[in-house]
């Protein structure tokens, strides 16, 4: 008997909470895809960079599983509140505590081996996708085929087991011990509008002081940087005082939006807004906490999303700013020290083109403290002008000319910036003023170490050759590409040798090493900011569909006044809408903020604002797109139920 009760409990709880189902699916698909990424030695073998990617994983998936865990145990309270009568009932017929629990316990257990089942085969298409889109931005070669993983299936095994172990132990404990009484009432309790103390308005002004001096505090710190000691420790705290700041206002705007909207006579009697806020207050009076927790993890949702955008052009502009010719060598000594490298490159991919020249360096620091560029190269790494033509004109750029008393600088796109906006006509040069012709930004070596550390200013010989000599470069093009293997296997046997050789990387390395960070950092954050968001929109999905059944004699009574379908409909869509925008109002604009300094403290270097502001821009278009589609189920959802009620009065 209680088998079959169980079998039928399990799918309307399916059923009810199809929202949750999928989103469980979802969550441990994305699981199980990332394991099987993380012990992936196809993906390993192809860049010794990704091997960081399983510890990375592993990390992140507990943080998911915490997350997870959460929506797990919020949702079993949520239901057996929903069903606490009907337990209470079993009670009363004479059914132990212990067979009550067991029913619970079983059909969530059944809910979770049906949605891990679902998840394995999801996930494995899933890691198809994730890995044909890695293996292509490596620009290696993939064929699809089935993989299953022992390690993987069995740490989402052990994920799952361990969420679910905890939360059920947990629910099982409390309906063993529970008295009848506290089952029956359960859900009228749960619904109580609770008294608004006075001292919950000197919390939510405290609150939102909090959110101010945060504010204040990340600001101040990621204008000095790390380099002033304790600024790191600041922003941290300055974190910590607006994630309180937060919890703070959600858990208590209930109380603000009583004592201004709902004190106003005029205001609250136009239109629908008295039966849209009186829903909504009571509403926010049973989950302030779970709205608090929402909007925290909205706020890490979208911060997230921003900075796996910013990361991802962080190093795009990493790799531009690196890239040029396919062999890129340097050393302190003379061209002797080449003779090897000329060898090994010769004898695997062959040579086409193969130039030596010295890059000097004026120890004048004043145009590098203006653009302010974090660099081991302090003062102005100088090429001479024969030298960066022969260059220029071998990877194919547009030839540039410039005066015997002016200079070319080639930079990257935030120097460039920064040039701009700073009004920076003139560079001091071996002593004189040169001014500044032109700002390019083509590919061009100069990261690493080799043609600078984000720059090199290009002037007539002449004058180049009153500077030291900083090292002596070799740039080479070879006539089949060395792949990222191949320059970790030459970069081996050149520094096994007595040689003076400061930089050794290829083009191939370059690119392979930026797509491993993309997709250890990047992936990584996406992963997270996806489970995330989607398990901040199944709670609010969630409450508003329960509240559809709940509520439902509210529509009736309207219906029953004479108000018209399509206006109960506009009714039901500012409802869901006010319901979905109160979470995100403040994590959006609190995000932005927290990704701008974040961006300023760790990134600025290589990132200009139109950058930061597409990144800003698509982050927020995906979030807003996953978040759409949770409204639009939900909405369609809740005028369906309230339709049935409408059309049976």
């Amino acid at each position: 008997m209680t088998t079959n009760i169980v079998w039928k409990n399990a799918r309307h709880s399916a059923k009810d909470y199809m929202i949750y189902f999928l989103t469980l699916v979802l969550s441990m698909a994305l699981m199980y895809a990332f394991n099987l990424l993380a012990f992936s030695d196809e993906i390993k073998r192809i860049s010794a960079s990704m091997n960081s990617m399983t510890i990375m994983i592993i990390a992140l998936s507990l943080v998911v599983v915490w997350v997870i865990g959460w929506l797990i145990h919020y949702m079993t309270k949520f239901m057996l509140e929903k069903r606490s009568r009907e337990f209470g009932t079993y009670m009363l017929l004479g059914i132990p505590n212990d067979k009550i629990a067991g029913i619970f316990v079983k059909e969530n257990i059944l809910i979770g081996c049906l949605a891990l089942a679902a998840a394995f085969v999801f996930g494995t298409f899933l890691y198809q996708a994730m890995s044909m889109i890695i293996v292509n931005m490596f620009r290696a070669s993939y064929q699809i085929k089935m993989l299953f993983s022992w390690e993987a299936f069995g740490l989402t095994i052990l994920y799952t087991v361990l969420i679910y172990g905890i939360v059920l132990f947990r629910m099982k404990h409390y309906l063993e011990k529970v008295q009848i009484h506290e089952l029956l009432y359960m859900d009228i309790q749960s619904e109580k509008v609770k008294n608004m103390p006075k001292r919950k308005i000197g919390w939510f002004l405290i609150s939102i002081l909090l959110e101010i001096l945060g504010c204040i505090g990340i600001y101040l710190s990621s204008r000095a940087g790390m380099k002033v000691k304790g600024s790191g420790y600041i922003f941290l705290v300055s974190i910590g005082a607006m994630a309180i700041g937060i919890y703070g206002i959600y858990t208590t705007i209930t109380t603000f939006i009583v004592k201004t909207l709902l004190s106003g006579q005029e205001y609250k009697y136009q239109g629908n807004r008295l039966f849209l806020l009186r829903g909504l207050t009571a509403k926010l009076n049973t989950i302030g906490k779970t709205m608090g927790v929402l909007a925290l993890l909205m706020t890490l949702t979208l911060t997230t999303t921003q900075l796996a955008v910013l990361f991802e052009n962080f190093f795009d502009a990493q790799i531009k700013e690196m890239q040029g010719f396919e062999v890129a060598v340097s050393t302190q000594n003379g061209e002797e020290d080449f003779e090897y490298v000329y060898q090994l490159i010769e004898e695997g991919h062959g040579i086409s083109f193969a130039q030596t020249y010295p890059l000097y360096l004026d120890s004048d620091t004043t145009f590098y403290n203006k653009i302010d560029i974090q660099g081991y190269m302090s003062g102005t790494p100088i090429l001479a002008k024969s030298d960066f033509e022969l260059l220029w004109d071998t990877l194919g750029y547009e030839p540039v000319d410039f005066s015997e008393d002016g200079c070319l600088i080639v930079a990257m796109e935030k120097i460039k910036e920064d040039i701009k906006t700073k009004d920076i006509t003139e560079i001091s040069i071996a002593g004189k003023n040169l001014k500044i012709e032109q700002v390019l930004t083509e590919s061009f070596n100069i990261g690493g170490g080799f043609h600078g550390t984000g720059y090199v200013a290009i002037v007539a010989d002449k004058i180049a050759e009153q500077l030291p000599v900083y090292h002596t470069c070799l740039a080479m093009e070879t006539k089949t590409p060395v792949s990222a293997k191949d320059t970790e296997e030459i970069t081996e046997l050149i520094f096994a040798e007595e040689n003076q050789i400061d930089v050794f990387y290829t083009n191939g390395f370059v690119e392979a090493s930026r797509t491993s960070m993309v997709v250890i950092f990047s992936f990584a954050l996406f992963y997270l900011a996806l489970i995330f968001a989607c398990v901040a929109a199944t709670v609010l999905a969630v409450q508003q569909l329960s509240d559809a059944s709940k509520y439902r004699y509210r529509y009736q009574v309207l219906s029953k006044l004479g108000v018209e379908e399509s206006r109960i409909g506009g009714i039901i869509f500012k409802q869901t809408g006010i319901f979905f925008l109160l979470p995100i109002l403040i994590p959006i604009p609190v995000s932005v903020f927290l990704a701008e300094k974040s961006h300023r403290l760790i990134l600025s270097s290589m990132l200009t604002a139109n950058t930061f502001i597409f990144a800003v821009l698509l982050s927020l278009g995906l979030f807003l797109l996953i978040y759409c589609i949770y409204f639009a189920a939900t909405y369609l959802g809740y005028k369906r139920k309230v339709a049935e009620v409408i059309q049976n009065t």
